[in-house]
């Protein structure tokens, strides 16, 4: 079985499918009297089981296979389809970027007519990491499908982790005075998840490898992510969650390529220093 590819496809459709399932349950298992979701409606159990079926699955299935042991090794590709992935990714964390900062400064002209109480700190935070993770994703899907790696990586690697970090507080203070966890909670857990993804993978590049917890941890962002954009999301928030999508597809794929195979051919010297 080729798991670079059956792995983040089974984790596009188990994003696909609790996507359904979230704005099924949205619509059929939320009192809008009372603000609570009834738990012991199908919907709700039917998008719980889901996700620990999707958790176990990554579970049995990553069992095994090499352990690369440096960022060269783990995600060198040289596939164009990562490289297209990579870009993509990069380019919606840039364009999320912009809207961020458009929607902080709407938040804070609320927070100034005293319509709000919160201050949009963290979100003008990510927006502003998000420039520096859309460049550093960006270099590093290049260099990582050309096999030269820059001496910067590590600084690059830790990027979009950094970046993401305010937006779960973020998320967290947008949600703070509800009392019903399960309207954010699946908000909360993707931006979560997609954080763990990146900085085990960063890991890679400070000689702390992690592959298995990588993945895991990647592929189930991928599916969270996807699920909390039926909630709905704000224009920033879906640009910013597609492109952790694509990054993480990006990453999951060359990363399984590593530990599973098929591996690529080692780059020559002579090339990779002509391409440095």
């Amino acid at each position: 079985m080729r798991k670079d590819r059956f792995l983040p496809l089974l984790a596009l459709v188990g994003g696909g499918a609790g996507f359904a399932l979230r704005s099924w349950q949205l619509a059929e298992a939320y009192d809008e009297q009372t603000g609570l979701f009834r738990w012991e409606a199908t919907a709700t159990i039917a998008l719980v089981l889901l996700m620990a079926v999707m958790a176990a699955l990554f579970a049995v299935m990553l069992r095994g296979g090499a352990l690369p042991t440096d960022y060269a090794q783990a995600f060198y590709c040289p596939s164009d389809g990562y490289l297209i992935l990579m870009m993509a990714g990069s380019l919606l964390m840039l364009a999320s970027a912009a809207l961020g900062l458009l929607e902080s400064r709407k938040q804070l002209e609320l927070w100034q007519a005293g319509l709000t109480a919160t201050v949009p700190v963290m979100l003008f935070l990510t927006a502003v990491l998000a420039v520096a993770a859309g460049y550093g994703t960006w270099k590093l899907g290049r260099c990582n499908h050309r096999g030269a790696l820059s001496e910067d990586h590590p600084l690059l690697a830790v990027l979009p982790a950094y970046a993401l970090l305010p937006w779960i507080v973020s998320v967290y203070q947008e949600n703070s005075r509800e009392p019903e966890l399960m309207l954010f909670m699946f908000n909360l857990l993707a931006v979560i998840f997609a954080v763990l993804g990146f900085y085990n993978g960063a890991c890679f590049a400070f000689e702390h490898p992690r592959p298995k917890l990588c993945l895991a941890t990647s592929l189930m962002a991928v599916v969270l992510l996807l699920t909390a954009l039926a909630d709905p999301p704000s224009m920033f928030h879906a640009v910013m969650s597609l492109g952790c999508v694509l990054l993480l597809l990006g990453q999951s794929y060359a990363l399984l390529r590593s530990v599973f195979g098929p591996y690529w051919p080692v780059p020559q010297k002579e090339e990779t220093e002509n391409n440095s």
